[in-house]
């Protein structure tokens, strides 16, 4: 399990105004309509990868606006919940993101192994962490 604690210069309210909206879209865009879409604790949609084929699926495990954003990805061979809590605090809205590969036993896997797996899975959540910090604010941006 990852755990990544940030505080950016934006407000729990721009993170969820930004996630609201990148839901939406992707939502939209896998359901291929334009109808309304309400985010909330247990939407379901699919991912379709470039060759038009379902590749990822997501369920919204937990959605409390301003608090915490919790999805499960699922795709080949793969199984990931990525928590993100949010908090104002007087520098900024501090996010706890938490991944959890589940699909990853460490006991099936030598100490070497698992230090590289746990190195690679930390880089990969701080760098998506700064991805949605930066979308966060171009979308604040844009406002």
């Amino acid at each position: 399990m990852v755990k990544i604690i940030r505080t950016f210069d934006f407000s729990a309210n721009d993170f969820f105004d930004y996630i609201e909206d990148s839901l939406t879209k992707k939502i939209k865009k896998a359901r291929n309509n334009n109808k309304n879409v309400k985010i909330t604790t247990g939407t379901r949609y699919a991912l379709k990868g470039r060759d038009g084929t379902i590749n990822t699926k997501v369920v919204i495990n937990k959605f409390e606006r301003n608090k915490i954003y919790s999805a499960t990805f699922t795709s080949l061979g793969e199984v990931v919940t990525a928590d993100y809590a949010t908090k104002d605090t007087n520098k900024g809205c501090k996010i706890t993101l938490t991944e959890d590969i589940q699909t990853y036993d460490p006991e099936q896997h030598n100490k070497l192994a698992n230090l590289f797996y746990d190195f690679m899975y930390h880089r990969s959540a701080q760098e998506e962490l700064n991805k949605l910090a930066n979308g966060v604010q171009k979308f604040k941006e844009k406002r």
